[in-house]
């Protein structure tokens, strides 16, 4: 928390269109959850407050939506979540939701609130085949979504064909694509593995080169980003949703090198 005090307003100089804050299960970290979206709009900054299903009955859930309107945050993104660490599959609390589908119903009929949706490019690790997966986003879309913000990727192809499907189903909200910058060798194995997507091969033989030279590896991650980030903007997308995890060099280092590349304002 100290740390993100500290980087949060060199974050606000790269003028984002807004700030999503990230919901830890099991009541683990939700009050701070709050605290930091409070933070960032004391900043002058848009926020979007995750919420997930997890550990929650719809009462619970009302009144902490009651408590994110009455902070004057404006927009939530609406998860089931992952089921709690060491569970194999999702459970739903007595007098909770199964769904994200459920909860995108709660905060649209409680008022006028932003709400955002989670999409996957390569499908959710849980979900049968990519198919059934895009029928339950436009199961999610047509309960109230404003957006759609999807998993990270680093294949452009998947993210194309994931929108035009989108597409053809009659998903007419934006679709916001999520990229990761890739920190260490380490951390997108591991992250790859929970989430399913998949890393071309060009990308992990320059890592694996790299090998425990994290400067190296450094390098190769923002170079990378900043390539799918202009490739993804040329094709249309409305916007980079970046997964910052509160870090700043790498991310300022990308928007400066992104801006240069495609030689206007990006937005972000």
């Amino acid at each position: 928390m100290r740390a993100l005090e500290r980087r949060l307003p060199k974050l606000v100089t790269l003028e984002p269109s807004f700030i999503t804050v990230t919901y830890g299960a099991m009541g683990s970290t939700r009050e701070r959850t709050l605290e930091i979206a409070k933070l960032i709009r004391s900043h002058g900054m848009e926020t979007a407050h995750h919420l997930t299903c997890v550990g929650a009955t719809r009462q619970e859930l009302n009144r902490q939506i009651e408590e994110i309107a009455q902070s004057g945050i404006e927009n939530i993104v609406a998860l089931r979540g992952d089921p709690p660490q060491g569970s194999k599959e999702f459970v739903a609390p007595d007098g909770g939701f199964s769904n994200a589908s459920q909860l995108v119903e709660l905060i649209r009929n409680r008022g006028e609130m932003g709400v955002a949706v989670a999409g996957y490019p390569e499908k959710h690790v849980e979900a049968p085949d990519f198919e059934s997966d895009l029928k339950w986003l436009k199961h999610k879309v047509d309960c109230g979504a404003d957006v759609v913000i999807t998993q990270l990727f680093y294949r452009n192809r998947s993210f194309f064909r994931f929108q035009e499907r989108c597409r053809e189903l009659g998903i007419a909200q934006p679709i916001v694509p999520g990229l990761l910058p890739i920190l260490s060798t380490h951390q997108i194995r591991r992250i790859s593995s929970i989430c399913g997507c998949t890393i071309p091969q060009g990308l992990l033989e320059e890592l694996m080169e790299a090998g425990e030279d994290e400067d190296k590896v450094c390098e190769i991650g923002i170079r990378y980003t900043v390539e799918q980030a202009a490739e993804l903007l040329a094709g249309g997308v409305p916007g980079i949703h970046f997964y910052v995890l509160n870090r700043y060099f790498h991310i300022n280092e990308i928007m400066q090198r992104l801006r240069e590349k495609i030689g206007q304002s990006t937005p972000a």
